[in-house]
């Protein structure tokens, strides 16, 4: 298994690192400490089996940083790592694409589960958050820990022709369709900037086109409801 590991902060870095090798004792661990070495080797590299994204990074945002590094390794999970433990900032984080959020605070044997859910095509969040983020609950596993199964129903692909897009991107998409700027569609569904790119990075990859224009273009081809 190859992992990179994103985290700024060495002593936490370290941790997570005997952690993977609890795991998978032939674990290959690239650490690195800022977003742009992350998209760096994102760029460098496309046989990483698992991305762990610290959510505060020196030089940018664990979400301008997740849409990079999904633009690069777009089917390689990304779970994001936090010491907070939000469910706006969960469901952000999930509506972006990552496969998973896992509190600073969490045990090493729940670190360890949550990475092998997602591994296994699953999706994680802190059990204490699934009642708050209306996450359905999958069936306990062997160690006891309640999982997510999927992201919350109101994020659920809605049928899109040969496409999955959440609700969010396909209001982001509607907006588009209309001509609008990140800015304008930020203050239209009353989101952040940064969180209407990270849903136009999203859509991009989606569609597997370069830009706006081609996202555009390719949703009245193929007619895609976004009404």
């Amino acid at each position: 298994m190859k992992v990179l590991l994103v985290e700024d902060h060495l002593l936490f870095r370290d941790g997570v690192s005997l952690i993977l090798e609890r795991l998978d004792p032939n674990t290959e661990i690239t650490p690195c400490g800022t977003g742009a070495d992350a998209f760096a080797l994102a760029q460098q590299h496309a046989d990483f089996s698992l991305v762990l994204l610290d959510y505060n990074l020196p030089d940018t945002t664990g979400l301008n940083c997740l849409a990079q590094i999904q633009a690069h390794l777009p089917t390689t999970p990304i779970v994001m790592l936090s010491a907070e433990n939000k469910a706006e900032l969960i469901q952000q984080v999930l509506a972006a694409g990552a496969r998973g959020f896992i509190t600073k605070t969490s045990p090493s044997d729940v670190m360890i589960s949550a990475i092998k859910l997602v591994l296994s095509g699953g999706v994680y969040i802190p059990q204490e958050m699934i009642s708050a983020l209306n996450m359905p609950f999958t069936a306990h596993s062997s160690d006891g820990i309640t999982h997510a199964a999927s992201p919350a129903p109101q994020t659920a692909p809605p049928a899109t022709g040969d496409h999955q897009l959440t609700e969010r991107q396909l209001h982001v998409l509607h907006e588009m369709l209309k001509g609008l700027s990140n800015k304008e569609i930020a203050r239209e569904l009353n989101m952040s900037p940064s969180t209407v790119k990270v849903h136009v990075a999203a859509i991009l990859r989606e569609f597997n086109v370069k830009n706006r224009t081609q996202a555009v273009a390719h949703a009245r081809q193929k007619n895609i409801i976004t009404q």
